[in-house]
């Protein structure tokens, strides 16, 4: 049926009884049990071939008669005259009957001439071959499509108003040099004041709320051996990493060891690492380590034949953490490459016959050539360290965390070539995800050290704390006693130096501590990335949306700083943009909508997000808790409506989006063997900020509409945003009241049209649900939100 010689049907288009539903269909016969057909063939998400297998005893007729039943029962419950499911076969093995699902057999054919050439085969296929099946799926779903899509912000000026900025709050120009000191530099990791002073210990860290930590807490924990330990630094010490070094010392072996620290992207295994070195490591410990950082960041695209970098990065790493070591220094040199030398003792004896010049010239040229060897320069240099003096050299290996699945276990190849070669303690960093799923496997199966570290992220606001209190003392230093900040119409404001560390503090509390919603949704969007969250903070800082009175008020000793959440969001959305776009801020649009795609709807990402979300506790795919493949996804979806390869590019733009992750570890795209979970921030965009007005408002300028006229009603709302320079609560209400109506109509659409589509524990649903419910409370306060189905 499936190859090329016959019918041609792609396996994916092909599913088992289990996929449809049973339906008592021959209640007359005395058959009162639910039946489901064998086979059915789906195409562009419509049921189009049903296939019943029946025993050599049994005559064909029978399940002819069966799948004519059911066939009807499933065109019943689409549109009339849509009939999509138009094929039907029944076969006993030896009698082949196929025909329309509302006519008798068009074909009585012999099983055993069915044989690629023969005259029988070709009339099944002129009949049903898999281009006939797409073609009557294809004009099926064009009575279903919605044929164009429209832009809301194209009436309102175009590309050019979502290109529009804004200025940063003028108050913040004062605040740019520290806050770019101490929150976005890319040098942190390296930065003495920031690995001293602004590291979030095991003992400061504090929890998330139950929902959040299901989403942020390493769910992998509870799977992993006992040879497994949390590192647990605290201010002064980290006593598990110091007790390996010792004993990989005290081993007195010619092996080097590979330590594996894990994590997620962002957690700060690196601003780790350096503050172990420089303060957590006990003093007598520090005078026999000798470190070295490769960043593979700066890795070539393919770790394949990366070697010679490896070790160049090495070497650099290496004169930069040991100032008093210059391997290139001619003493040292001879010290690096001393058993090199001692190897070439007699080629020395035999020149220094002739004369001791050209023993010590031909000294030299090897000198030289070995010093433009990447890798004999490195592993002279480590061995010389490792071997000769009997100390400890510690190669710490990072960002291998932030490479696709195929480098990170091309760098676990690479990091035990180099420890073999070395003989040094290499610390390795990789992601929970990656040990997990292969560490049975090759290349990972060869760890033998045993205990494999983790080290788990600080929150968001912990990590913030610290930071801004290293900006106070800054400030209080390092800037004139009063200082101005322009207000508009040429008006400006003198104040103490001492209300930039105010404004700071007051902005944190009102994060932080007054309102806990904003305070979820901020931790949520960065998920367990501190670099995202320090970002964030900045943005918020920085943000011209964030008006020059809520500063003067606080300012004349108003009190502390009003910042609403409908202002944090808007800040979030947009940056230094005045409307959002998918390229304006911190936050993705979950009623995007692709023309590309097959059948185009704005329920597609809520659906995959929800689904998700709502199978968070299961185990999926590939074994892992919330993870599950494409494919599992898309089978899911397809009887809902959901195109299979809709689906597909869905997934791909979540995990761009950083809605979801994959599997392989991969930022762009993913295939449908690949597997995926929702992110922190997914679950924050599908359970909260959907019912927000706010989000919801600042979405619709770029969100594609399918219906004209709501598209030009939410135009005329963007363009007179454009014209005033703000929108009120109303008119953002009014807003997404008009988007409702429109989401309503698209739902009652597809429910005609897909009879499986938009059940209670659906992505559609949910959202509508959801934003009824906050159009509801917004126009009378008292009536409250509705439990929900992604709390529990």
């Amino acid at each position: 049926m499936r190859g090329p010689n016959y019918l041609d049907i792609p396996s994916n288009s092909i599913r088992a009884k289990e996929y449809l539903s049973s339906t008592e269909i021959d209640k007359a016969a005395g058959k009162n049990r639910g039946y489901f057909p064998d086979f059915s063939v789906w195409e562009r998400a419509l049921p189009v071939f049903i296939i019943e297998a029946k025993a050599p005893d049994v005559q064909p007729e029978e399940g002819y008669r069966e799948t004519s039943l059911y066939a009807r029962h499933l065109n019943q419950k689409y549109r009339s005259n849509l009939n999509p499911c138009r094929f039907i076969l029944s076969c006993n093995g030896q009698r082949l009957l196929v025909g329309y699902w509302d006519s008798e057999p068009e074909l009585d054919l012999d099983v055993s001439n069915l044989v690629p050439g023969s005259n029988d085969l070709d009339l099944l296929r002129k009949f049903c071959q898999h281009r006939i099946l797409a073609d009557h799926a294809a004009e099926a779903l064009a009575q279903l499509k919605f044929s164009r899509f429209y832009l809301p912000v194209s009436q309102a000026g175009g590309q050019a108003v979502v290109n529009s900025k804004k200025p940063f709050n003028s108050f913040a120009a004062e605040l740019l040099p520290v806050l770019r000191s101490y929150f976005t530099s890319t040098s942190q990791n390296t930065d003495p004041e920031i690995y001293k002073n602004a590291y979030v210990g095991s003992d400061d860290i504090t929890t998330y709320d139950r929902v959040l930590e299901a989403y942020l807490k390493d769910r992998i924990t509870s799977r992993r051996g006992p040879l497994a330990e949390n590192l647990n630094p605290t201010k002064s010490k980290e006593p598990k990493l110091s007790a390996a070094i010792g004993e990989f010392k005290s081993a007195d072996s010619n092996e080097g060891q590979l330590q594996l620290v894990t994590g997620g992207v962002g957690t700060g295994k690196l601003l780790f690492a350096r503050r172990f070195k420089e303060i957590l490591q006990p003093s007598e410990q520090r005078a026999w380590t000798h470190w070295a950082f490769v960043d593979f960041n700066t890795a070539p695209a393919s770790l394949e034949n990366a070697e010679d970098w490896l070790c160049e990065q090495f070497v650099k790493s290496f004169s930069r953490e040991n100032p008093n070591f210059d391997p290139y220094a001619p003493e040292n040199l001879s010290r690096v490459f001393s058993r090199d030398l001692f190897k070439r003792r007699g080629v020395y004896a035999q020149h220094a016959k002739a004369s001791e010049a050209d023993a010590e010239r031909s000294k030299a040229e090897d000198l030289s050539k070995w010093q433009e060897d990447p890798q004999k320069l490195a592993f002279g240099l480590a061995n010389h360290f490792s071997g000769d003096r009997q100390e400890v050299v510690v190669v710490v290996m990072d960002n291998v965390d932030r490479l696709d699945l195929k480098n990170q276990l091309l760098a676990f190849q690479l990091a035990l070539w180099f420890m073999e070669k070395s003989k040094a303690f290499i610390l390795l960093q990789m992601r929970d995800e990656t040990y997990e799923r292969f560490k049975s496997q090759p290349p990972l199966d060869t760890f033998r050290t045993g205990v494999t570290f983790h080290i788990n992220p600080p929150r968001f606001l912990d990590v913030v704390k610290r930071r801004l209190e290293l900006c106070l003392e800054y400030l209080s230093k390092n800037t004139a006693d009063t200082l101005q900040y322009d207000i508009g119409a040429g008006a400006k404001i003198t104040y103490p130096n001492t209300m930039l560390g105010e404004f700071l503090k007051g902005i944190y509390l009102e994060l932080f501590e007054h309102k806990k919603n904003i305070s979820r949704v901020l931790q949520g969007i960065a998920g367990r990335d501190v670099r995202r969250a320090l970002e964030m903070f900045v943005s918020i800082l920085t943000s011209g949306h964030l008006s020059p009175e809520t500063i003067t008020s606080h300012g004349r000793g108003a009190g502390g700083i009003a910042l609403p959440e409908h202002t944090i969001l808007k800040i979030l959305m947009r940056t230094e943009y005045r409307f959002f776009s998918d390229n304006s801020g911190f936050v993705s649009n979950i009623f995007h909508v692709d023309e590309k795609w097959v059948q185009p709807n704005n329920f597609l990402i809520p659906e995959i997000l929800f689904w998700l979300c709502h199978n968070r506790k299961r185990q999926g795919s590939i074994g892992l808790e919330g993870y599950f493949s494409i494919q599992a996804i898309a089978d899911e979806l397809q009887p809902k409506g959901f195109i299979m390869d809709d689906v597909l590019a869905a997934c791909s733009w979540l995990l761009e989006r950083k809605l979801v992750e994959a599997d392989h570890m991969n930022t762009t795209e993913v295939e449908f063997s690949d597997s995926i979970k929702v992110t922190a921030s997914g679950f924050i965009h599908i359970r909260i900020l959907c019912e927000r007005v706010e989000y919801l408002y600042g979405v619709l300028p770029v969100t594609p509409i399918s219906d004209k006229n709501t598209a030009a009603k939410i135009g005329s709302y963007v363009q007179r945003e454009n014209t005033h320079h703000q929108a009120s609560a109303n008119q953002k209400a009014n807003c997404v009241g008009d988007f409702a109506q429109y989401l309503e109509y698209q739902h009652r659409q597809l429910t005609a049209a897909y009879p499986a589509f938009g059940n209670e524990h659906s992505g559609a649903s949910f959202v509508l649900s959801q934003i009824q419910s906050t159009l509801s409370h917004f126009r009378n306060p008292s009536i409250g939100h509705q439990g929900n189905l992604l709390d529990n």
